[in-house]
């Protein structure tokens, strides 16, 4: 019973192992295997093999020919020269690796059945040729080692050995052959194995190395999150367009789009949600210019695309919105959410490169959201301004560096007795190359870059310590400075001007600060905190250029505002204009009855500080009074004034 149940487990058992005992049958013959090592490999193992078979066999032939094996020798010196040595050169040839291959194992064996025949010293030959399936394995592979060896054996059946040996040891002989034949196909296997799964190991540490490649090349001209052509990308696929188009009539129209608000909304609604929003712009935009022309990311909220529109109208307004709409309507979840734009555009009619049209176009965009529109067309004109501004940049960060900046004064004067009562410090620049710069030049560039604040500090401090100097002069006047919606943002604001006026032992409510109306119109609880911490600090507040903005009572309300400036604009006409005329006297009549003072500006001639002075409006400031002056000159206009009224 036990043995019944033995032989029913090895049936069982069988067929379980047969796939891997046929799939090892099959690799030691070398049946189904493949070679792993290519031609070159191969080369090298048979010049190896003529490498290490060159010297012993010629120095065995020339040992055999000087012992008196005379035959052996010879055999042993016609196989090396004959077989061998061609062989080694024939090797770096991929196309005659075959016949090298035979010729090496023609050799060997040739050598190996002459040593079992003439045997050498003391028959002592017949040793060696249990190396030769080793030889032939390496040399020949899995398959072809199989039949050089089956060769080699079949050669020794027939050929007499020079040792007498009896029945049993020659067959022991022959079983040894065998054995070490099996052996040498064995190592070999393992070695065709191990080179097998290096080689596998190799292919998957290529195949990542290059998928990593191809992420870097698509990634060096694409961008991640979207897939769109990036800057590289865009300015490639531009320079194509325009070598399609030479000499095409058609209009190739280049737009930079740069996104409103589009980092808060996604800082908002997070990364996940993020990428869903740029999901559906990248496909409005791509729905906009079809198959027309090329959509590109430049950057987290900016976007290139370029298309052909042959009956382009740039004198319609509308004619960017009817390409792409308004703005771009998505969807989050149940909300929909309006992303607007601003743009620029440049459209293509000279033969210039994809990156001076890129350029362009962005000029174009940044010139539009200066000036607060939805999009703006290039042209030469902007494109001068565009690069004095920046060079207006460079030349204002030296002058305020180097001192270059003078700070002049308009008096403020009372209407009723003619005295000035301060003056508005204004910022004058004269370039040593240029000479003269308006102001209305290089303030915009001081406030649309970092240079505002060191300018500010300048502007305080030089205005606070020419005030310190005149009050030590004799004259009790005030100074007003100017400050910018950008300069609320500064957190050491408060205390800078009031260390400064401290430092000069100068009283802070001699000290008006001026911000424009547009200042309050959009203003954040940090600059309202500010605003309220000067106020606090004893600093008076004037709202300056009053009733060119959107004017309301709201922040007048809600704001400690001691001052109003009303702008020239409105003044300089009363005498002519009814309406201006009702504009200043309704709003002097209510500024006073909120309890503020006012200041007109624009006061040219005699007739309008009398018609100021009879709707109730305490201080005027034009040239009337006078220009402004610079501090030196001031000081003696101040002197002099003074010293008038009281004669």
């Amino acid at each position: 019973m036990p043995q019944f149940e033995i032989t029913t487990w090895l049936l069982c058992l069988l067929p379980r192992l047969w796939p891997r005992v046929r799939q090892f049958i099959s690799d030691l013959f070398g049946i189904d295997s493949a070679t792993i090592a290519d031609d070159q490999e191969r080369g090298k193992d048979i010049r190896l093999a003529c490498f290490i078979g060159l010297p012993v066999s010629t120095f065995f032939a020339v040992f055999n020919l000087t012992s008196g094996f005379t035959t052996l020798g010879l055999i042993e010196v016609v196989a090396v020269f004959l077989f061998l040595l061609p062989a080694y050169f024939l090797s770096r040839s991929c196309r005659l690796l075959l016949l090298a291959e035979s010729l090496v194992m023609f050799c060997v064996t040739l050598i190996n059945v002459a040593l079992f025949h003439y045997g050498g010293i003391d028959g002592t030959g017949v040793y060696w040729i249990f190396s030769l399936p080793f030889i032939s394995f390496f040399v020949a592979g899995q398959r072809r080692g199989w039949f050089w060896s089956f060769c080699f054996f079949l050669l020794l059946l027939f050929v007499n050995p020079s040792v007498e040996f009896t029945q049993g040891q020659l067959g022991q002989c022959l079983f040894g052959v065998l054995f070490y034949t099996v052996i040498a196909a064995s190592f070999n296997l393992l070695r065709v194995r191990f080179e097998a799964k290096l080689h596998r190991q190799v292919e998957e540490k290529t195949a990542d190395g290059k998928a990593y490649l191809e992420r870097l090349q698509f990634l060096a001209k694409n961008d991640e999150l979207t897939g769109l052509p990036n800057r590289e990308g865009i300015l490639a696929l531009l320079d194509d367009e325009l070598g399609l188009r030479r000499g095409d009539s058609g209009t190739l129209v280049v737009i930079y789009l740069k996104l409103v608000r589009i980092v808060e909304l996604i800082n908002i609604v997070g990364t996940e949600q993020g990428g869903i929003l740029f999901a559906q712009i990248v496909a409005n935009l791509q729905g906009a210019v079809h198959c027309r022309g090329k959509v590109g990311r430049l950057g987290r909220d900016e976007f290139i695309f370029f298309f052909c529109c042959p009956d382009l109208d740039l004198e319609d307004p509308d004619w960017l919105t009817s390409v792409l709409g308004a703005g771009f309507e998505c969807k989050l979840g149940n909300q929909t959410v309006n992303i607007e734009y601003v743009a620029g555009v440049c459209v293509h009619e000279d033969e210039t490169s994809a990156a001076i049209i890129l350029r362009k176009a962005e000029q174009a965009m940044l010139a539009a959201k200066a000036v607060q529109r939805d999009f703006f067309v290039y042209n030469a004109d902007n494109d001068q301004k565009f690069t004095y501004h920046h060079l207006l940049f460079g030349k204002l960060r030296n002058a305020i560096q180097q001192n270059h900046l003078e700070m002049y004064y308009q008096p403020q004067v009372d209407l009723h007795t003619g005295r000035p009562t301060g003056a508005e410090a204004l910022a004058r620049w004269t370039d040593p190359e240029e000479g003269p710069i308006p102001p209305i030049y290089f303030i915009p560039v001081a406030e649309q870059s970092g240079l505002i604040f060191p300018f500010t500090r300048w502007a305080i401090a030089t205005a606070i310590a020419q005030l310190a100097k005149w009050r030590n002069d004799g004259l009790d006047l005030g100074v007003a400075i100017n400050l910018s919606a950008r300069n609320l943002a500064d957190t050491n604001l408060v205390a800078y001007i009031e260390g400064t006026a401290a430092n000069l032992c100068v009283p802070s409510e001699k000290i008006t600060i001026e911000l424009t109306e547009g200042v309050f119109l959009d203003i954040s609880q940090k600059a309202s905190d500010v605003i309220r911490q000067l106020h606090d600090k004893g600093f008076k507040i004037s709202i300056d250029d009053y009733g060119t903005g959107y004017s309301s009572l709201s922040y007048i309300k809600g704001l400690p505002v001691n001052e109003l400036k009303i702008d020239q604009c409105f003044v300089k006409d009363i005498m002519e204009s009814r309406s201006d005329s009702l504009i200043v006297s309704s709003t002097i009549d209510m500024a006073l009855k909120l309890g503020l003072e006012v200041v007109a500006e624009g006061v040219e001639e005699a007739h309008i500080a009398s018609q100021l002075r009879a709707f109730g409006c305490l201080v005027g400031q034009g040239h009337y009074f006078s220009r402004p002056m610079s501090a030196e000159v001031f000081g003696q206009w101040a002197q002099e004034a003074c010293a008038e009224k009281v004669e």
